[in-house]
């Protein structure tokens, strides 16, 4: 059981983080590997936060790769992070695969590069990234705000011919935010 409210997931070295609802409010984390024993999990609890942490671990290599640098960048790691409804989720990668199966919390998302998979969001949404794409679906309880420099937003699959995209209904609790260089945005609205 996680008593933290935020809970802080670094995911440098993994391909894709799922994240999920968990049905007995405990915290489930699956890590799949192409490379069995390459990566680690760390879990530290400091400050109010709870924070997740993968390391590869270049030691169980055992054979020698003429091109050691680019393949050991490449490898094939995802987890599935199954997490308590209603917490505070900030994820923090370089070039990573980042989806949530309709995760019921907040979410904030800082990523280099990747493809951004939200489904059906339920709460606060923040993604900031360089280059990629976001796919979500949005209700009407959804403020949208979307700056992206040179990529293209997308609502309802009609082009909008702006970088920037604002929409706010009175009815609007929550927030979806993203902020590009290069992303392209894609959404369903509901």
């Amino acid at each position: 059981m996680i008593n933290s409210e935020n809970i802080e997931i670094i995911a440098d070295g993994l391909d894709e983080i799922v994240i999920e609802n968990s049905q007995d409010n405990q915290l489930q984390i699956k890590l799949f590997d192409e490379n069995p024993n390459s990566h680690r999990v760390f879990t530290v609890e400091e400050n109010g936060v709870f924070k997740v942490s993968f390391q590869l671990d270049f030691n169980t290599f055992k054979e020698e790769v003429f091109r050691k640098y680019i393949t050991k960048r490449l490898q094939r790691a995802s987890v599935v992070i199954k997490l308590p409804k209603n917490k505070n989720i900030i994820i923090f990668g370089k070039t990573i695969g980042v989806k949530s199966k309709s995760y019921n919390g907040n979410i904030a998302i800082y990523i280099d590069k990747g493809n951004v998979k939200l489904k059906q969001v339920k709460k606060d949404i923040k993604v900031k990234l360089f280059l990629g794409n976001v796919y979500a679906q949005l209700s009407n309880k959804i403020a949208i705000d979307i700056k992206t420099n040179k990529g293209k937003i997308e609502i309802d699959n009609k082009e909008i011919h702006q970088s920037i995209f604002k929409k706010q209904n009175d009815n609007s609790i929550y927030i979806f935010d993203v902020k590009s260089i290069n992303a392209n945005v894609n959404l369903i609205t509901k």
